[in-house]
């Protein structure tokens, strides 16, 4: 024992109180605080620290469970013993203290301990045959040195371990001993340890193929230097999997004896092929020495495992979905082994159904009547075969073809595949409308239907327009490439056309694809044409200014109504617009009346009343413009002017004195729209007056009392021209002075006299 230090007691003391204060709280208690809490040896049962030796320290404790209790094993190995300690309801119990001891007299030694723990709660082994652990807090695995996780322990919350081994052989008796547990029919388990120098192989789990026999060899031999051990028992016994028995015996249980070599082998036979896994339970027993009189020692017990895997055969059958009369296809089987042992004597037959015919196959088959066989042998594990049958339709229908396929063991399967066999229609309608006028495009809506069961592969439709006919852009026929079409599918084009001429087309469109498909049809249309004739009447001659009355009249002189049909007549611009009928609206210099439609061979007669403003020619058309026509005619009437010569006289002064003088003013003045030509103007001077001068446009002459100016050639519209006389009063009376004037346009002379008073 090593004595504590001051500090370590003071420390100690200070967790005895800490763990006093939570017991009451608890359900657990770290053993590091019982008493005494030191790391001194203490291999008494635990006392509390007060209230006397009888007093139960550990209130939740209650069992203690080892395992195992019983076992053997080679010298030379190590053996693991593991303690729980529980509560009253089963459940363990952490950091509670277990003492491992060697009973006197029993071979073998402790090698190792758990030595999990804190201070007085680590574990530690104190000789070989008496060690102290205390269970753990926490699971944690306990790893025995090696690579192979196979043989570590797994430990759980309240358990604890101990190594022992033995180099001899004989009986080890071990006590696992818990201070903890108050009552003391349960504080303590026993175990005892079989050590013999015997070692052993079992027969390693194995896979054969169902139906053939299979060796199970069992190997005992000495630990210590693995010589053979003769003489051993075996015991073979199935405990599951498909029937089967054990020679020799005949039977499911078989026990055989280790020869010279130490192996003990029997052959498992199967009653009938079957896959499965055979559970096989194996038992070694050392025979009784009866000369040195030991009895007979179970030595071991082990377990393998016979997997049995019988041969598969699956058979696999495609063909293609659909097919068309008289197309070759394929029938493709795939014959398939899944299993990892070979199937054996595989045969294929396939039945072709009536409609379809038989071509050829790869590999080559034997044919009887419709059907076929093949012999493939044997396949291997995890192989497959495969076969190609071409085949043509020869009707529409479907087709259902299947495959067999039959091997070693009963083996067998089937497959079918379903192939629809289809034939196309095609159909082609053409619609157009009935009648059009010529502007109009021509729309021809073409629909192409498969009215078969079967796709039309690669159609096509062609349309040669008749003479007369183009497409908008200038040609006389057009192709499309329509593609293929499913069973009942359609496509629908519109192609517009357009025509040159009036008249009725009988227009035909064809329709092709692959294998010789072809659908016709045709349509009619008859192209009208309205056309529009325009005349118009007016007067022969019109003087300036008077009115100019016109009549047109339009005619649709054509097959097809003339829509939309609108008069203008323009009004020249020596002319004005005066009126118009029928609801004519004269506007920008043009006369406009809508017409409306205008029946094929109907008129419309409307009238305009211009208006010259001038001489020359009124040029007057009228333009008629309906949908898809138009017409215009033009009217010219001469316009003539009217020289309107206005002759003035005005005497100034008046009156005069005998002997003053007066002068008279003549004003000539052309009113009128035309020239006036070859103007005489002639004065006529009373007998109280004399001549005294005179001045004008041209030369005057004066012959006794008649003044004459030559002839003006010419005098313009709205122009003027002035003469002037002077004369003398001689004699006092009311006189009259005369003026005379003639021209080209004038058939009488006109004259004017002007009144002057001489006094």
């Amino acid at each position: 024992m090593h004595a504590k230090n001051s500090w370590g007691l003071v420390f100690g003391t200070a967790l005895l109180l800490v763990a006093v204060a939570a017991l009451g709280c608890r359900p657990t208690m770290p053993h590091s605080f019982t008493w005494p809490a030191t790391g001194d040896t203490v291999q008494s049962h635990p006392k509390p620290p007060e209230g006397g030796y009888y007093t139960n320290w550990d209130p939740y404790a209650a069992t203690i469970e080892l395992e195992p209790v019983k076992d053997v094993n080679p010298v030379h190995t190590q053996h693991v013993l593991v303690a729980t300690v529980k509560d009253a309801e089963g459940k363990p119990l952490p950091n509670r203290r277990v003492e491992w001891m060697i009973a006197n007299g029993s071979v073998g030694d402790i090698v190792e301990v758990d030595e999990s723990g804190w201070r007085a709660s680590r574990g530690y082994k104190v000789d070989n045959h008496f060690a102290v652990s205390h269970t753990n807090n926490d699971p944690h695995v306990l790893d025995r040195g090696n690579n192979d996780p196979a043989d570590d322990i797994q430990l759980t919350t309240g358990q604890t371990w101990c190594v022992i081994t033995s180099p001899v052989e004989g009986d080890t008796h071990i006590v696992a001993y818990a201070p903890a547990i108050y009552e003391w029919d349960k504080h303590k388990v026993f175990a005892v340890k079989h050590w013999y120098d015997v070692a052993w192989e079992w027969p390693p789990a194995a896979t054969n193929r169902t139906g053939t026999p299979h060796q199970l060899m069992t190997k005992v031999m000495k630990y210590s230097d693995g010589s053979p051990l003769p003489g051993y028992v075996v015991n073979y016994k199935l405990t599951g999997g498909p029937a089967g028995t054990f020679d020799p015996g005949g039977g499911a249980t078989a026990s055989v004896r280790t020869n010279e070599q130490g192996i003990a082998m029997v052959t498992l036979n199967q009653v009938r092929p079957e896959a499965g896994t055979n559970d096989i339970e194996i038992e070694i027993i050392r025979p009784e020495d009866i000369q040195c009189c030991k009895p007979a020692v179970f030595i071991a017990k082990g377990a393998t495992q016979k997997t049995w895997i019988a041969p598969q055969i699956g058979i696999q059958k495609t063909a293609p979905p659909t097919a068309m009369v008289g197309d070759q296809f394929t029938y493709n089987i795939v014959v398939s082994n899944p299993a990892q042992v070979e199937a054996r004597d595989v045969v294929v037959t396939d039945a072709i159904p009536d409609g379809i015919e038989y071509v050829s196959s790869q590999p080559e088959a034997r044919v009887s009547g419709s059907t076929l066989t093949w012999s493939l042998g044997t396949l291997a594990a995890n192989g497959q075969s495969s076969i190609a049958v071409q085949v043509r339709a020869t009707r529409t229908g479907k087709f259902t073809n299947c495959a067999e396929v039959t091997a070693e063991q009963g083996l067998t399967a089937r497959d079918c595949a379903d192939t629809v066999v289809t034939a196309p229609a095609l159909a082609i309608e053409k619609r157009c409308p009935a009648e059009v006028v010529i502007c109009d495009p021509i729309p021809y809506t073409i629909v192409v239907t498969n009215k078969g069961d079967g796709p039309a592969t690669n159609v096509k439709i062609s349309d040669q327009l008749p003479d007369g006919l183009t497409t908008e852009d200038g040609r006389t026929s057009f192709t499309m490439e329509v593609g293929d079409l499913g069973a009942g599918q359609s496509r629908e084009y519109t192609v517009n056309v357009k025509a040159t001429r009036p008249g009725t087309f009988d227009n035909r469109v064809t329709a092709t694809a692959d294998k010789g498909l072809t659908a016709e049809a045709s349509c009619s249309t008859t192209v009208r044409k309205p056309v529009l004739a325009v005349t118009k009447t007016g007067p022969g001659e019109r003087f300036v200014g008077r009115p100019l009355p016109f009549e047109i009249t339009v005619t649709n002189t054509g097959d097809a109504p003339a829509r939309d049909t609108v008069l203008t007549d323009m009004v020249p611009s020596n002319a004005a617009f005066v009126e118009a009928s029928d609801g004519g609206q004269f506007a920008d210099g043009r006369v406009t009346w809508n017409l409306g439609t205008l029946e094929p061979q109907a008129s419309r007669k409307v009238t305009i009343t211009l208006k010259s403003t001038q001489r020359g020619e009124v040029k007057n058309t009228a333009s008629a413009r309906a949908y898809c026509t138009e017409a215009s005619a033009e009217a010219m009437t001469p316009v003539k002017g009217i020289p309107a010569i206005l002759l003035e006289v005005v005497d100034d002064p008046d009156p005069i004195e005998v002997g003053a003088a007066t002068t008279y003013t003549i004003e000539v003045t052309n009113q009128g729209s035309a020239d006036g030509t070859n103007i005489v103007v002639m004065c006529n001077l009373p007998a109280e007056q004399e001549f005294v001068s005179a001045e004008g446009p041209t030369q005057h002459s004066v012959q006794g009392q008649i003044v004459t100016f030559a002839p003006l050639a010419e005098l313009d519209p709205k122009a003027k021209v002035t003469y002037r006389v002077t004369v003398k009063g001689t004699k006092a009376g009311d006189v009259r002075f005369k003026t005379t004037m003639t021209s080209d346009f004038a058939t009488t002379p006109v004259e004017e006299t002007e009144s002057t008073h001489v006094y």
